[in-house]
């Protein structure tokens, strides 16, 4: 299966992340000005490929990590150019959210005396991701 091949629909990029496919809508429609980089439309359907898929899931995960959106989804492309080593993970510094304001807090003393990170298996998740791929895939030929 190619990486940047966009063979999936909305439902199956949905199933093969472990996402809601509400959550998948939401979060094509927070960044609807930039889904040509994750998705492509055909006609009045949209397509993902693996690289989009696994990419969406990391976005979605660094997101839970205090990064903004769009900053997530740009981090995830810029390590998933080409698909991750099995073992590959991701180190990020997790972002300090303040619960009565909302607001990200991203001014931390230098040096850092303490930090928090998140380490990502983004191997393990594009693994994962391509396996569900190739799997739908035989399901659906089997089907036919």
């Amino acid at each position: 299966m190619a990486w940047t091949s966009r063979d999936f629909t909305v439902a199956e990029a949905a199933q093969i992340a472990g996402l809601h496919r509400a959550t998948l809508d939401w979060q094509v429609h927070r960044a609807r000005h930039v889904d040509f980089l994750f998705s492509e439309k055909r006609k009045h359907r949209r397509f993902f490929s693996p690289q989009d898929i696994t990419a969406l899931r990391l976005a979605h995960e660094l997101e839970r990590g205090g990064k903004d959106w769009l900053t997530a989804i740009a981090q995830a492309f810029e390590v998933l150019q080409q698909p991750p080593h099995a073992d590959a993970l991701l180190v990020v510094p997790v972002m300090s959210v303040s619960a009565r304001s909302g607001r990200v807090i991203t001014s931390l003393p230098d040096p850092i005396p303490t930090a928090s990170f998140i380490t990502l298996p983004i191997g393990k998740i594009a693994a994962d991701i391509e396996a569900a791929c190739e799997q739908l895939k035989e399901t659906a030929s089997v089907a036919v």
